[in-house]
C-alpha cells in the first residue's frame, strides 16, 4: 500500500498550482526552493504518478494535478474560513456568513443583496466565494458555505434549493454591429457570426444549441469562456456575438456592449441552495426572497 500524502504535500501542491512555479510555492510557503522540490518529488512518489510538467521554466498541472487541485481548494477553502473565524474571534467581530455564488451573480447581483441583507442583520459578516454552478452546489453540500446562489443544476444529497429566477437569453453584440440597429435579433441572423460559446458544464451551451434548433445549424465558435462576464469582455474586444442573460448588462457600460433581445424562448433558470439541516442562527429564506426581488427588477428591464 503506497504511502498517504501529509498535510505539506497538500499545501505545496496547492502553493505550486497557484504560483505555476517552484520558486513562487517556496516564497508563498516561506521555504527554500529545495525544499519545495523535495516536496514535490515525495509526493509524486507517494501517489505514483506524475503532477506538473516542467515547460519554460513553468510547471504546468498535469489533469492528475488539476484534479486533486480542486479537491484541495474545496479543503483550504474551510481551513481560510477556520482561521478568519479565529481572527474575528480575537477582533470580537460578529456572526460570519458564507455565500457562494457564480462570477456573474456575484458581480451584477449580490452588491444589492449583500447592502439589502446587511441593512436588516447589522451583525453579519460576509464571506463570498465565486465559483461555478456545480461547485457552489457541491461547496453547499460539504457544508463549506451556508447558502450558495447559481445557476440550476442537478439536485444534490444533503442540498436544499428555490428558484429566485428565469431569466430569457439576450444577445450581447460589440458595438456598433449592424444587427445592434434591431430591437430583436433572431436565431437566423447570428447563423453567419462568430460566437463565444459560454459552459457546457452548467448546460448553457445545450440550451443556445436548442435555440438554434430550427435553422438546422449553429454559429460557428470561435473561443470557449466559461464565465459570462468574461465572455462578454470579449463581445466587447469585437471577438464576437454571446448569449446569455440579463446580469453582465447590468455592469457593463452601453457604450462597450451592445444587449438585444433574442428571438427564443429560451430561459436560464437560477437557483438559491442551502443545506438541509439548517444551522440555529441562520436562515436562508431573507436572502432567498432579497435576491428573487433583485432579480425579477433586472429582468423587468428593457432591452
Amino acid at each position: 500500500m503506497k504511502r498517504k500524502l501529509g498535510f505539506r504535500h497538500i499545501e505545496t501542491v496547492h502553493a505550486i498550482v497557484l504560483t505555476g512555479s517552484v520558486t513562487g510555492a517556496a516564497a508563498r510557503l516561506h521555504l527554500t526552493q529545495p525544499a519545495i522540490s523535495n516536496i514535490l518529488r515525495d509526493a509524486e512518489e507517494r501517489l505514483g504518478f506524475v503532477l506538473f510538467e516542467r515547460r519554460g521554466g513553468r510547471l504546468l498541472p498535469t489533469p492528475s494535478a488539476d484534479q486533486l487541485f480542486e479537491e484541495i481548494e474545496r479543503s483550504f477553502i474551510g481551513l481560510d474560513s477556520i482561521n478568519a473565524c479565529c481572527e474575528r474571534i480575537q477582533r470580537n467581530q460578529l456572526r460570519h456568513l458564507s455565500v457562494a455564488c457564480t462570477p456573474a451573480f456575484a458581480a451584477a447581483v449580490f452588491p444589492t443583496l449583500a447592502a439589502a441583507y446587511m441593512q436588516r442583520c447589522a451583525d453579519v459578516f460576509l464571506s463570498v466565494h465565486s465559483r461555478d454552478a456545480h461547485h457552489v452546489a457541491a461547496l453547499i453540500s460539504s457544508r463549506k458555505a451556508d447558502i450558495g446562489f447559481a445557476l440550476e443544476v442537478p439536485p444534490v444529497p444533503g442540498v436544499e434549493s428555490a428558484v429566485i429566477a428565469e431569466l430569457p437569453l439576450l444577445c450581447y453584440l460589440p458595438p456598433g454591429h449592424p444587427l445592434a440597429r434591431q430591437d430583436e435579433v433572431t436565431p437566423e441572423q447570428l447563423l453567419g457570426e462568430p460566437m463565444i460559446s459560454l459552459s457546457s458544464i452548467e448546460g448553457i451551451e445545450e440550451l443556445v444549441g436548442a435555440a438554434f434548433g430550427d435553422c438546422g445549424a449553429t454559429p460557428v465558435s470561435v473561443a470557449e469562456c466559461p464565465a459570462a462576464i468574461a465572455a462578454c469582455g470579449m463581445v466587447a474586444g469585437g471577438i464576437g456575438f454571446t448569449l446569455f442573460d440579463c446580469l453582465p448588462a447590468q455592469i457593463y457600460d452601453p457604450a462597450r456592449l451592445s444587449v438585444r433581445r433574442f428571438a427564443a424562448s429560451r430561459r436560464l433558470t437560477y437557483r438559491a441552495y442551502w443545506p438541509k439541516s439548517k444551522t440555529a442562527d441562520f436562515d436562508p429564506q431573507p436572502l432567498v426572497t432579497l435576491a428573487r426581488d433583485i432579480m425579477a427588477e433586472m429582468a423587468a428591464k428593457d432591452f
